[in-house]
Formats: C-alpha cells, structure tokens, sequence
C-alpha cells in the first residue's frame, strides 16, 4: 500500500482554505493529486476520502468507528452529547432501531398528510412576496411536532417560530463563526430544556396508544441494561427527530433555486411530474450541498483506492465530493433531471453507496441518517405544492449559492410573489 500524500497547511493560508467550504476537502486531495490525501494544520491532522469505494470501508463497522471521532463543537450544537451518531456497535444497533421503527411506511404516510395539511394553510394565508426559506422553516416544525405527538397549543406564535429557527441556529452554529457557535450552543440548550419537560412529562403521563410517536418512544426507550435513558439523553434523541427534520427547510430554499433559478427544470418537471418528481429530488440531493463531511476514527489498518490508512488515524469522508465523483457520476456538475429516470427509489432503499447526501450503508445497522425517508416524502409535498397546487411569479433576487456557508443556501432565501 502507498503511504497518504501530505499537504501542510500554514497559519497565513488556513482563512483562504477554509473559505472553499464545500470544496475544501477537494481542494486538498487536488493539491496532492491523489484520491486520498493527509492535511497537516499545526499539531492536527487529518485523512481526507471520497467516493463509493471509500464509502463502503468507511460505513464497515470493522473498520471505522464513531466514538471519539466528532468534534466537540459539532456536539454541542449539532447532534448533541451521547446522541445516536456517537454510538458504535451492539449499542448503536439498538439505539438506532428505535428511530427506525419510527420510519416505517404508514408513518410515513401520515407524516406526509400533516405535512401537506400544514403547508396548504400556510399558502392559502400567503399573499405578496415572501421567503420560501422562512415559511419551510415555520411548516416543518409545527408537521414534525404533531407528528412526533408533541402539542404546540401551550406556546405562542413568537414561541414556535423561535424554536423553529433555534433547530437551524442548532446546524449553522456547528462550524461556522465562533458567534454563531455561542450562539448555537445557547440556541441547543434552550432546545434540550424544552424537549426535556417534554420527555420529563411523557413519562409522567404517558397516553395510551402514542407509544408509536416520536415522543412517547424515546420517553420508554431504554438502554442495553433495560434501563431508562437518562432524561437528558432521551431529549437528545427526540431533537434528533425534530432537528434533522427542520434542517429540511435547507432542502427547500435549493428546490427553489432549482425549480426557478436553472433554465427548464420547472417546466419539465411540471410537463412530466408523476415520472420526474422522484428523480428530480434525488438529483437534487446529489447535486446541491448539503451536509459537507464525516469523521470516524480507524480501528485497524485500512486500505483505501491503494493508500494505508494507519490505525486510529481520524478520518472524514467527502460527502459532497462523493456525489460529484466524475469517477461514477457522469458530468457531475450538471444539474439532470432525468439522470435517475427508473431507479429514484432505489437509491434511498436498495442502493447503499451510490447516493450518500445522507450517508451510507445499510439503514439499521449502519450510520446512514433515519430520516432520508422523511427527507424524499419531505420534498415530495413541497415540490408538488411549488409546481403543481401553487402558482408564483419570481421577484429579482440573489441566487448565489455560497458554498464556505453551512449549512448554504441562496442567499435571498428564495423569494417568491403569491397573487
């Protein structure tokens, strides 16, 4: 195996590194022109890898692990501490299967139904011009909250659109500004007291016949001992339903660059909708960032297009480059609506390597995110809202996509005029 080409990043070029953003981990496997590449920042060090076959060793719980490998910034704002994502092995499994029972197909139809309700009565209130961005945010909290069997009667309008965007400061604060982390640490602290009275009262109070919602299921889940998850744990987890979900409000800001910033999409999605929907929203999971990277850590020696990774070397996987890998994706940086043309489903369940916006492997034994499902059922009721139950003209507005922002979107947020 070849030793892993080293780049040494000096303190005088880190700032202009960082801002590639997305791109950055490309940017350093093309400076040592090499799939897999080391970068080197003061005492620091990292492997950066990419692509399918990367992939595959990456999600094998043989040979990379969780545990230890998030920064610790990313879980005090983004995941939260001893969520799910840190687990590895018989306690990951078992953590993991209460998210995915959660996700089985009549749930998803009825999360698809309260989420449709809740966005026809957001558009039929809608007049003028507004953000695309601002009324996802607000409609994807107030659908996962019902769905999860949370009651937002208690709270105020104020109340719930600040939680709603307090699930947003949670992901932009994760590796952004050192503000907008302090700010997102208090935005997740203010979120786990909330979602901790709610656990805190489920228990409490359970209700018969909710055991199969969100909240009441991480209220009883319980540990490898059979023994209830910590209050703050258990918290932890329902955000990690709630969160993940709201971060959809990302998804929607790009639909609309899709749909009304890019030459014909609209209109060919909208002359052929019941064949393209599905494999226009795969496209864009593919093609639009969305999250940039993961860590893991080598429990032994691994060999990776040729290079050997040592033992418990701290290891990312390009997520963003992997979906633009020109070694198995043809014309990469073209947005194709019909590159997914009868095989969109496969890709989010059969498929494990070939579509990794939201990671890799297998659903539940591996660390591919439970909520891709709600992500596709998601952009479904949005994309047949934008092109079919609505109509909108386009206001003048900044498209650009920033990609040294996380999480990026437009940066007018996607504006558009309802009559």
């Amino acid at each position: 195996m070849k030793e892993v080409p080293e780049t040494k990043i000096k303190l005088t070029e880190a700032k202009d590194l960082l801002d590639h953003g997305y791109n950055l981990l490309s940017v350093i496997r093309e400076d040592v022109d090499a799939p897999v590449a080391k970068a080197k920042f003061l005492t620091e060090e990292i492997i950066t890898i990419y692509g399918e076959e990367a992939a595959k060793k990456f999600y094998d719980p043989t040979k990379f692990k969780r545990e230890g490998a998030m920064p610790k910034p990313v879980l005090k704002t983004l995941f939260g501490e001893d969520g799910v994502q840190t687990l590895d092995g018989e306690a990951h499994h078992h953590r993991k299967n209460y998210f995915m029972d959660l996700m089985v197909p009549e749930r998803m139809d009825e999360y698809a139904e309260i989420l449709d309700r809740h966005l026809t009565e957001k558009m039929e209130a809608q007049y003028g011009k507004f953000e695309l961005f601002e009324l996802a945010n607000l409609v994807l909290f107030e659908a996962v909250a019902e769905w999860s069997g949370i009651n937002l009667d208690r709270l105020s309008e104020n109340e719930i659109k600040d939680l709603a965007e307090k699930q947003i400061s949670m992901i932009s604060g994760a590796i952004t500004s050192p503000t907008d982390h302090i700010k997102g640490i208090s935005d997740r602290n203010d979120s786990e007291e909330w979602a901790q009275e709610l656990i805190k009262e489920a228990r409490e109070n359970p209700v018969p016949g909710k055991e199969h919602l969100a909240l009441y299921t991480f209220a009883q889940a319980t540990d490898l001992e059979g023994e209830l998850l910590p209050l703050e744990v258990a918290a932890v987890e329902l955000l990690n339903i709630i969160r993940p979900t709201v971060a959809l409000t990302v998804w929607m800001a790009l639909m609309g660059h899709a749909l009304f910033a890019k030459d014909g999409v609209y209109d060919e999605l909208k002359a052929d909708f019941k064949n393209l929907q599905d494999p226009f929203i795969q496209e864009m999971r593919r093609y639009y960032p969305f999250f940039p990277m993961l860590p893991a850590i080598a429990i032994d020696d691994v060999e990776i297009n040729g290079y050997h990774i040592p033992k418990d070397t701290w290891t990312v996987l390009d997520l963003y480059g992997t979906n633009h890998d020109e070694r198995t994706v043809n014309d990469p940086e073209k947005f194709e609506i019909r590159r997914y043309l009868g095989r969109a489903k496969d890709l989010s369940y059969e498929e494990e390597y070939e579509m990794i916006a939201q990671g890799g492997g297998k659903f539940r034994e591996m660390h591919r995110c439970a909520g891709e499902w709600i992500t596709l059922n998601s952009m479904r009721v949005f994309s047949d809202h934008l092109v079919n139950k609505n109509e909108f003209s386009i206001p003048e507005q900044d498209w650009e996509i920033p990609m040294n922002q996380f999480p990026t979107y437009p940066k007018d947020r996607s504006l558009l005029f309802k009559e």
